[in-house]
């Protein structure tokens, strides 16, 4: 292969793969502003973030829908009751991403006295996403908890 066709060609792997990473990394900054969403109880952001037709499937078989998520979005919450998530895997497959990881739920819940009694719960998740119309959303969510 002549320098110039080989240059070329090393010039076209490099530009996907930093396409692939630029895609990789907006698909996290989306992630991280729909659990922040959730932490700020921010329903536009989880409105645009959140696919029309967005499913949550618990480990119990339950099951939410987008609107689901927006009722439960301006219910009260209980006292510091935050997520926090740790990214596992992170899979880009040009219009689709799948994410892995472990999400920790944490806040307190008053007693019959009134204390607030810590509680918290882990639970891994995965999350299928779609780039649409330029922005990165989630399709669909699976979470189990840890026992």
């Amino acid at each position: 292969m002549p320098p110039k066709a080989l240059s070329l060609t090393a010039a076209l792997t490099i530009s996907v793969l930093l396409a692939a990473e630029n895609q990789q990394q907006a698909v996290l900054a989306a992630q991280r502003q729909w659990i922040e969403g959730y932490n700020h109880r921010d329903d536009a952001a989880l409105k645009t973030i959140e696919a029309e037709d967005f499913r949550v499937v618990f480990g119990d078989g339950r099951v939410q829908t987008k609107a689901d998520q927006m009722m439960n979005i301006r219910k009260a919450v209980p006292a510091g009751a935050k997520y926090e998530i740790a990214v596992e895997t992170t899979d880009v497959y040009d219009k689709a991403a799948v994410l892995t990881g472990i999400v920790v739920e944490k806040g307190a819940f008053p007693d019959e006295k009134g204390v607030l009694q810590p509680f918290g719960q882990r639970s891994r998740y995965t999350d299928t996403w779609i780039l649409q119309k330029g922005h990165w959303r989630v399709v669909s969510s699976h979470l189990s908890e840890f026992k």
